[in-house]
């Protein structure tokens, strides 16, 4: 099962369009200095903090809409009859669907407050972030699964020369190293501003500038032929080209053979980028605050051996695809038969003409946030936020409701909900823990996951340990008036 979840990976990573998105349940935690991800004016309570390296923030995010790894495991099922099962389960995916995955990882961060400066709040943080964005079309699962039906039946095939799949694809896939310098001030008693820049360093990126293909398999052999109209864009600092007579490929030495000190100093040199966070927070009065916030508004400029893979038909003649078979994707998906490196690169060789290009620039994935706060008691808070996701011209919006509970200065409490396209079973737990000054927390933002782990369409597992200080939370936020006449009173 693993070698069909790679396999799967391979094929559906050259496909991306959409981009992750998640609820980050530290969004919503007063004790948590890591809130400020969200938004970059959030108060910190605390005079300074500094997390355990490696092990201070861990943010997994994943988002699917159509297929999920359950209806895989039941391939084998054999009380549904195979074609059966495959067309019901075609009737659960939409003309476009979607699976992103995004994962941040802590090396270094901390924050301090100056004595002399106490409006401000200064942060430092070394991440090494993934981000893989993916949308594809109804017919890619369909002609992956039609090798299943029975030969006899050639009527029965979803997809044949005359009525081809259709596989609109495209996308991103980036690995990347982020420094960041944030600075929250306090304006005013009721507003908070802070910015974030952010030095990124590439690691690997692909980009799908254009897939688009008309494919069927000849029920005869089952060889895959069609129509493409595919183009790529592909770097990385491991070296992963080979140059001969016949001009370059893609190879595996490098990866086999790989120097780890010098690619990671050709991430610094080569594969530079800038990106800002910025937001504001307004306290209206002791109860109620409002906050705004942009995050992750930049780019990456990718100049280490930028490679470009195209496959174009010209012409009515259909292409055959090379090395690839209704055979190999049965065998896959029902034995997990070993797909090397070797014969993932071999089957890209002997498909695509490749050429070495110059650099070219990509976006990250930026998100936009506004919520209101409401503190029913100063340790019972209700949040209500909007987050939207944007990459090129696509925006993807969603909604969330929170409870927050504080108590002793010790214990973050968070339970959540939240909606978007195609995903409305979305509860979200989350704790923090201080003992001392040691402060654990964990949450997520999709709790029945934990039940229903390869059926879920989406859900954001983080995690971390810190220590921050003082023992105490000794430096409160201005005190304000409230709009309760019976507590001015008191």
């Amino acid at each position: 099962m693993k070698k069909l979840l790679f396999f799967l990976f391979f094929v559906l990573i050259l496909s991306v369009k959409i981009f992750p998105q998640s609820v980050g349940i530290t969004d919503f935690m007063r004790l948590n200095p890591y809130s400020n991800f969200n938004n970059p004016a959030s108060f910190t309570p605390y005079n300074w903090y500094v997390g355990i390296p490696g092990a201070s923030y861990l943010n997994f995010s994943y988002y699917n809409s159509g297929f999920t790894i359950d209806k895989l495991l039941k391939m084998n099922n054999k009380n549904t009859p195979m074609d059966v099962y495959i067309n019901k389960s075609l009737k659960d995916l939409t003309s476009k669907n979607w699976i992103n995955t995004n994962m941040g990882l802590e090396l270094l961060g901390f924050g301090f407050r100056l004595k002399e400066l106490q409006k401000f709040f200064f942060t430092f943080s070394y991440q090494l972030k993934m981000d893989q964005q993916l949308s594809y079309s109804k017919d890619l699962f369909g002609l992956l699964l039609q090798s299943f039906l029975a030969k006899n039946e050639f009527d029965k095939y979803l997809y044949s020369k005359t009525t081809p799949a259709h596989l609109d694809l495209g996308g991103n896939f980036s690995l990347y190293q982020e420094f960041s310098i944030g600075v929250q001030c306090q304006v005013i008693d009721k507003l908070y501003i802070g910015v974030r820049p952010k030095f990124l360093f590439g690691l690997f990126n692909l980009k799908a500038n254009h897939f688009e293909t008309r494919m069927y398999s000849d029920p005869t052999n089952g060889a895959f032929y069609g129509k493409f109209n595919v183009d790529i864009d592909l770097t990385s600092v491991i070296p992963f080209v080979a140059k001969d007579q016949k001009g370059v490929s893609l190879s595996s030495h490098g990866i086999k053979n790989i120097n780890f000190a010098n690619a990671w100093g050709k991430s610094f040199s080569q594969n530079a980028g800038f990106a800002i966070d910025f937001g504001a927070v307004y306290r209206i009065n002791k109860e109620l605050r409002v906050s705004v916030s942009v995050t992750d508004l930049g780019f990456i400029r990718w100049k280490s051996t930028p490679l470009n893979m195209s496959l174009k038909s010209v012409g009515n003649a259909d292409i055959l695809l090379n090395n690839v078979s209704e055979e190999l994707i049965s065998d896959l998906i029902k034995k997990g038969i070993n797909i090397s490196l070797d014969s993932m690169i071999t089957i890209a060789n002997t498909n695509f003409a490749m050429k070495r290009m110059d650099a070219f620039t990509t976006m990250i994935t930026s998100k936009f946030m506004a919520d209101c706060y409401f503190d029913l008691t100063p340790h019972n808070r209700f949040i209500a936020q909007f987050k939207g996701y944007l990459v090129g011209n696509k925006f993807l919006p969603q909604f969330t409701v929170a409870y927050n509970g504080t108590f002793f200065d010790a214990i973050d409490v968070v339970v959540s909900y939240s909606m978007m396209k195609n995903s409305f079973a979305n509860l979200g737990v989350g704790a923090g823990f201080r003992i001392g000054p040691l402060h654990l927390y964990v949450g997520t933002d999709n709790i029945i996951v934990a039940k229903k782990l390869f059926n879920t369409t989406k859900v954001n597992l983080t995690a971390g340990l810190l220590l921050d200080f003082p023992l105490k939370v000794s430096h409160k936020e201005t005190e304000l008036n409230s709009i309760f006449k019976k507590r001015e009173s008191q």
